[in-house]
């Protein structure tokens, strides 16, 4: 137990000091094993090694196919059309929402969350300045679509924390459909709710919108998307891999694979530099797919101690804590130490998921318990979508990580106990 708690603390201090992530994986792997008893040499060769490659094996054309299709989405302009027609719908008083729901939409579409980020900001950023909002809640704004209930709780989504369950547990993206929806709309209403509260007071208090350099360029490229593709027309290749993944059951590989041809053939003329495009997709989705294997890899490590073998039966045997909320308590300690969701949802099912199906558990329900649990601690401040959004909208950690905190933490969590609550009374043992 001491050897998991002090290589999970070297892996988030390590972390958060900005050390390469595969450096941090491997040195977390030999600390784990050298305190645990095991070999080192052949916990970092064999056992890391083989649940690192395991994981690129399952998952690799998946990473490539989402980063590709959302670069697409990018070049045509059919994401910013998307975002720009969704962020003006509801107008200058609930700019807001307009911008948590424009990233919810991409999101849940199956655009990588980079590319929403890269192309919401601008527009965000322009409906924030006629709002007269201040810059500090952008940030939290654009987290709140993105990074939960989109992402995480409807049923459906091409959205890794919600492929990777299928992997494990022989389900498919819209496993436990009542339950992703109930607890969907809940953790929405409470993300809409906590943004309103927070424009008012920012409005009570008098802060206001305050233009720099770097914001004066983003308003620019805002201004100057006026020639954007026919928002209806952009959604088609959404709406076209949603059906064919939850409908027709396709392979989400093959759904996301129709999805950039009907992009390209609907946006051909925009459509340049294709080799770029495929460059761009191979080297992001290879650098996404390593920074999340090599913590699996560290989860493997973890697996094969003795410490957390006694540390799931205990979690288990506990005749006062229900077997989904253990399931789903672990999942989040693991994501938020890890500080990503993908790869804490990798290590607790590929460590835990034959334990609580052997007690009676249904897939389905691990699933939604799973995908919810993920995105609970995962956005602390040492998350690298958490940085990078920051650095893209020019603020601060402390000028604007609570307002990202509530919405990515606080009712997330919320979420997860919603889903579990609902999974107890819907999926009984």
């Amino acid at each position: 137990m001491l050897a998991i708690l002090v290589s999970l603390a070297l892996l988030i201090i390590l972390t958060f000091r900005k050390i390469n992530i595969v450096v941090v994986g491997i040195a977390a792997a030999a600390v784990m094993a050298l305190l645990s008893g095991q070999p080192v040499v052949t916990a970092v060769t064999d056992t890391y090694m083989t649940g690192a490659a395991q994981f690129v094996k399952d998952n690799f054309l998946l990473f490539f196919f989402s980063v590709l299709f959302g670069k697409v989405m990018e070049e045509t302009g059919a994401a910013a059309s998307i975002a720009k027609f969704l962020a003006e719908l509801l107008g200058e008083k609930f700019a807001i929402l307009g911008v948590i729901f424009s990233g919810a939409v991409l999101v849940y579409g199956g655009v990588t969350t980079l590319v929403v980020v890269f192309s919401l900001y601008p527009i965000a950023l322009s409906l924030f300045k006629k709002a007269n909002l201040p810059r500090y809640l952008l940030p939290g704004a654009i987290a709140g679509g993105c990074f939960t209930f989109a992402c995480a709780n409807f049923p459906g989504t091409p959205n890794l924390v919600n492929v990777i369950p299928t992997t494990y547990l022989g389900t498919n993206t819209m496993a436990a459909p009542l339950v992703g929806v109930i607890t969907g709309i809940a953790v929405m209403l409470m993300v809409c709710v906590y943004f309103l509260w927070e424009a008012s007071r920012a409005r009570a208090r008098g802060d206001c919108f305050v233009e720099d350099e770097a914001t004066t360029q983003s308003l620019a490229k805002a201004a100057s998307m006026a020639r954007l593709p026919n928002p209806i027309i952009a959604i088609l290749p959404i709406v076209l891999i949603l059906i064919l993944l939850n409908v027709f059951k396709q392979h989400v590989v093959v759904a996301m694979l129709g999805g950039i041809l009907l992009c390209v053939v609907l946006f051909f003329k925009n459509v340049h530099g294709v080799l770029d495009m495929f460059s761009y997709s191979a080297e992001n989705s290879a650098i996404a797919i390593i920074n999340t294997a090599v913590v699996v890899g560290f989860g493997s490590v973890v697996q094969a101690s003795q410490g957390f073998q006694s540390l799931l039966d205990f979690a288990t045997s506990l005749e006062n804590v229900p077997p989904l909320l253990a399931f789903g308590l672990m999942t989040t300690i693991l994501a938020g130490a890890c500080g990503s969701g993908s790869g804490g949802l990798g290590i607790a099912l590929s460590a835990m998921a034959d334990k609580y199906l052997s007690l009676g558990l249904a897939p389905e329900i691990l699933h939604r318990v799973g995908s919810a649990a993920s995105v609970g601690l995962d956005s602390l401040p040492h998350n690298g979508a958490v940085i990078t959004l920051l650095t893209i909208c020019g603020q601060s950690h402390k000028e604007s990580y609570k307002y990202i905190f509530f919405p990515t933490v606080v009712f997330t969590l919320a979420g997860m106990f919603i889903s579990i609550a609902l999974g107890t009374v819907l999926y009984p043992i």
